[in-house]
């Protein structure tokens, strides 16, 4: 295994650490309309309060990993898919001010007008990330010179239907994730309701992961096709996605919330090392002309890469100590005080 090998790994895990810990305060303020009361919500949106930022860091180091490590494919990806990730970002910040800034009014229409943004902002980041991931798995138009010509919105390429049921699939599972979240971490009241949404959650996850799946499986060209037919064991990956999703059910049917969280962490978790295995060692497959996918070879030179290993190395395992710090100390239920949102 040499060092592009271990950064597309590396970067792969960031991935997955930040679809996973803010896949849950995307879900919450996907499903903040649910909750009518002000108090209710004041109680959802604190509960990701103290870790909704520190979750983003991971994304953040997702994109500083593949700057030093991949900068031919960085500068592809930026330069070509411009105008959308700055949608992506302007949701993100929006997302941000909206959660700070709400309870600094005492009206309720201006509550409700921030809930709202931030409720809307969360779920065009997951609708956004999740079509993202489709079009990885059906492929981008890269040309020889390893630019991406999508158009100004080539990445909101809604009209096929693997980047649409990604994109709706994401906005699902983070749902679902962040109301199991919600579950364990509210009182009586909030739990009430979240025990009302679960079941279309879970159903509605459910189905749009099973269409996603078919039309995969049916697609007439799929740049990682090759990888699971050369390596038939890479096959279990997808079947233990499905699985995951099926023991989230089950749990849920048993009131069994924590496992049930677990289960679509797991779900998350299995679904991008789907994608990745499949696109090995591509990191944006080509559509048409695989010659011009932009592979782990357009990466920094060998220097570049053992410095930046050396450095993550030391500084991922002191973030992870930094959230397991954080959930700890505040691991108790939420509750409404003066310093609350």
């Amino acid at each position: 295994m040499d060092l592009n090998t271990i950064w597309f790994g590396l970067l792969g895990v960031l991935f997955i650490a930040y679809a996973v810990l803010d896949g849950f305060d995307l879900g919450v303020g996907v499903i903040l309309p649910a909750f009518k009361g002000d108090d209710e919500r004041r109680l959802a949106l604190n509960s990701i309060g103290p870790v909704w930022d520190g979750n983003e860091v991971w994304l953040l180091t997702a994109g500083g990993a593949l700057f030093a490590a991949f900068p031919h494919v960085y500068a592809g990806v930026f330069s070509g898919l411009y105008s959308a990730l700055i949608l992506l970002l302007g949701a993100l910040i929006f997302r941000a001010v909206a959660l700070e800034v709400r309870s600094k009014g005492e009206s309720r229409a201006w509550r409700r007008l921030w809930d709202a943004v931030f409720s809307a902002c969360s779920a065009l980041v997951a609708l956004l990330l999740g079509v993202a991931v489709g079009n990885l798995v059906t492929g981008m138009p890269v040309n020889a010179a390893g630019e991406i010509d999508a158009g100004a919105f080539g990445l909101l390429n809604l009209l096929e239907p693997i980047p649409l049921l990604s994109g709706v699939l994401a906005v699902a599972l983070f749902a679902l994730h962040g109301a199991l979240f919600l579950r364990m971490k509210t009182g009586e009241v909030v739990r009430f309701k979240i025990d009302l949404l679960l079941p279309g959650l879970f159903a509605f996850a459910a189905i749009f992961h099973i269409a996603l799946t078919a039309f995969v499986l049916f697609a007439d060209a799929r740049p990682g096709a090759a990888n699971f037919e050369s390596v038939p064991a890479l096959g279990a990956v997808p079947v233990l996605a499905m699985l995951a999703m099926i023991a989230t059910g089950l749990f849920l049917r048993c009131r069994t919330y924590k496992l049930a969280f677990c289960g679509t962490t797991a779900t998350i978790a299995l679904l991008i090392l789907t994608v990745g295995v499949g696109m090995f060692p591509n990191l944006v497959p080509a559509v048409g002309d695989a010659a011009n996918s932009l592979t782990i070879r357009d990466s920094a030179s060998p220097k570049t890469l053992t410095t930046m290993l050396v450095i993550v190395c030391l500084g991922v395992p002191l973030v992870a100590l930094y959230h397991v710090l954080v959930y700890r100390a505040f691991a108790k239920k939420t509750e409404l005080d003066e310093h609350s949102y």
